[in-house]
């Protein structure tokens, strides 16, 4: 059965990918809202790393329930699909119920125009979009265990509407879950009496980034800020991969209770899977090799567009190679067409790894903001898993 209120419900916030080693503090003063760069701004005093939360015996019951904030589970490496991947080797776990952001007709609309009409790089990311969400929609993504589910948004209504809390309650009884622990990623589609009909045995909600200081989710700052309000004020677990964004958040709400959980943390055992094999780089290998000096992840917002093009002008006898996100880049515009840049667009997981894993040394080239300093990018497994070292993009010419 539906429940009786209206959800108040933020709208999709930008995608990210997730989606990453970066100074982690939090600003205190009107100044610190301004963007500075990394390399330019005096280091203060970085938070207080607390003691680490363990995953292992923190859900209770035998079902989940958890509500991801975007359409990419499965492409990635996320935190939720870590979290999953720990689900399913738990033998007291039976059932996962994923629910990831409604989708419209015109969504799908503009990432099929997007994967057509943008360059191919930037394309890519929309191909793959569509591509797993079209596998979830039709089941190719299930397990014995675990289910996805995307709500199709009717065109005549908001993704908000009593129809989509009914047809959440329906695919939780349909899968004949019942008190189930229910996981959230803020900012989510759903409410507090969407939670609590389902009678859960608890609930809890995981923080990943400041959503409110991503520039497309501006004018729904307030609505995210209720949402991040009613959540730790029900959760009875509320944790964040990201000591910069716990300091923030336990200042800003008076939660004092946010747990830290370093993405490190959700590490799910091995599996026979094989693992992809390295993608072509070119069909003509130089005689010589030149160094490779690479980046992994989303090149929007973040990025220090005028440090990263100096030190690929400082480093000619380098190749600089970027895996990820390119669409509205303002530093990929600018850097495409430099002679030492390759850019491979965005990647599954697996792929992303073995190119990776050809990087001679890594860089994470972020601008010193409040949006990067409460973030905690999960890149540096990455770079850690092809044993590529991290260095700052000043000590590359010593390479």
């Amino acid at each position: 059965m539906a429940p009786k209120t209206s959800p108040k419900l933020s709208p999709k916030p930008a995608a990210k990918t997730k989606a990453l080693a970066v100074p982690r503090r939090a600003s205190a003063t009107k100044k610190a809202l301004q963007t500075r760069r990394t390399a330019a701004a005096k280091a203060p005093k970085k938070p207080q790393v607390p003691k680490a939360l363990s995953p292992h015996g923190l859900v209770k019951g035998k079902h989940v329930v958890c509500f991801w904030k975007q359409n990419d589970l499965g492409l990635f490496g996320r935190r939720p699909d870590r979290w999953i991947a720990l689900w399913e080797q738990d033998p007291k776990i039976e059932k996962v119920l994923v629910f990831e952001t409604p989708l419209s007709h015109l969504a799908l609309e503009e990432w099929l125009k997007r994967a057509t009409t943008l360059d191919p790089t930037s394309g890519s990311e929309y191909r793959l979009l569509l591509d797993q969400s079209l596998a979830k929609l039709q089941g190719q993504c299930n397990t014995a265990k675990t289910c996805y589910k995307t709500y199709r948004t009717p065109a005549d209504k908001p993704a908000d509407n009593q129809h989509y809390l009914g047809w959440v309650m329906q695919q939780v009884k349909d899968m004949g879950i019942t008190s189930p622990t229910v996981v959230l990623w803020p900012a989510c589609y759903a409410n507090a009496s969407l939670v609590m009909g389902m009678n859960p045995q608890q609930v809890i909600t995981d923080l990943i980034d400041d959503q409110r200081l991503f520039a497309a989710n501006a004018p729904f700052a307030a609505n995210i800020t209720a949402q991040y309000r009613m959540w730790l004020g029900l959760s009875d677990t509320v944790m964040s991969n990201s000591p910069g964004l716990i300091e923030a958040f336990s200042q800003e709400f008076g939660h004092r209770a946010i747990e830290y959980l370093p993405n490190e943390a959700l590490a799910a055992k091995a599996t026979n899977t094989k693992a992809a094999k390295p993608l072509a780089v070119n069909s003509r290998k130089p005689a010589k090799k030149r160094p490779v000096v690479g980046f992994v992840g989303n090149m929007r917002e973040r990025m220090d567009t005028d440090a990263l093009l100096q030190a690929m002008a400082d480093n000619p006898d380098k190749d600089f190679w970027f895996v990820g996100q390119t669409h509205g880049s303002a530093f990929y515009a600018q850097a495409r067409t430099q002679a030492n840049a390759k850019f491979w667009g965005t990647l599954r997981q697996p792929e992303a790894e073995a190119v990776v894993a050809q990087f001679d040394v890594a860089v994470v080239p972020f601008l010193d903001t409040p949006l990067v300093a409460r973030m905690s990018p999960m890149k540096r497994e990455t770079y850690a898993k092809g044993k590529v070292p991290v260095v700052a993009m000043g000590a590359l010419k010593g390479i």
